[in-house]
């Protein structure tokens, strides 16, 4: 098992023991479908590359304030004819922050999240029928968003929201994500 999907179940681990501890917090489950803007390596030189991005946010604490921890993973394809390269780039990532939701009214609301985000991955150059893996690795970055919400219910919500995380080129990955909010615990 590698290093991320250690943490991220150690994390849940935490925050559901936490959950058991004070009820009065409430726990969020957020499975996430977004398009990201990503600096994908290779072939040098770096690009800029759009590619869908999935996974699940989970939330526990007040609705003022609430840490996150997210996981998400992102698949991108390009084909370059002139050079005879193809170039599948995969991308896995953690995430841990805070998150702190304003209601403005009973079924809309706005949010501002921050944190970091770990990622490694792999992009697999296949040159002339020959393919070489490289492993990207593993690094750490800064992010901070912003959405909206909106409640259909008590427990249930829609949310879209976008993220920019730095990047080492000193420039800024952008997420834009969809999702479903499922609240439990005390309401």
């Amino acid at each position: 098992m590698n290093t991320i999907k250690q943490l991220v179940v150690l994390i849940i681990s935490l925050f559901l023991y936490q959950f058991v501890e004070a009820a009065e917090n409430k726990l969020t489950l957020e499975p996430l479908y977004g398009v990201e803007t990503s600096l994908v390596r290779y072939p040098e030189p770096a690009r800029y590359v759009n590619r869908a991005t999935y996974g699940a946010r989970i939330l526990y604490g007040s609705t003022l304030l609430s840490g996150e921890l997210e996981y998400t993973e992102a698949q991108s394809r390009n084909d370059y004819p002139s050079t005879n390269q193809k170039v599948l780039d995969k991308s896995q990532r953690a995430a841990v922050g805070v998150r702190s939701t304003l209601g403005l009214g009973q079924f809309l609301g706005v949010y501002v999240r921050a944190g970091g985000r770990a990622s490694q991955g792999k992009s697999e150059v296949t040159t002339a029928g020959v393919t070489e893996t490289i492993e990207n690795p593993l690094r750490v970055d800064p992010y901070a968003g912003a959405g909206l919400q909106i409640a259909f219910a008590s427990n249930l919500a829609l949310n879209a929201g976008v993220t920019l995380i730095r990047n080492d080129e000193n420039h800024y990955d952008s997420q834009y994500t969809l999702g479903l909010t499922a609240r439990f615990g005390k309401l």
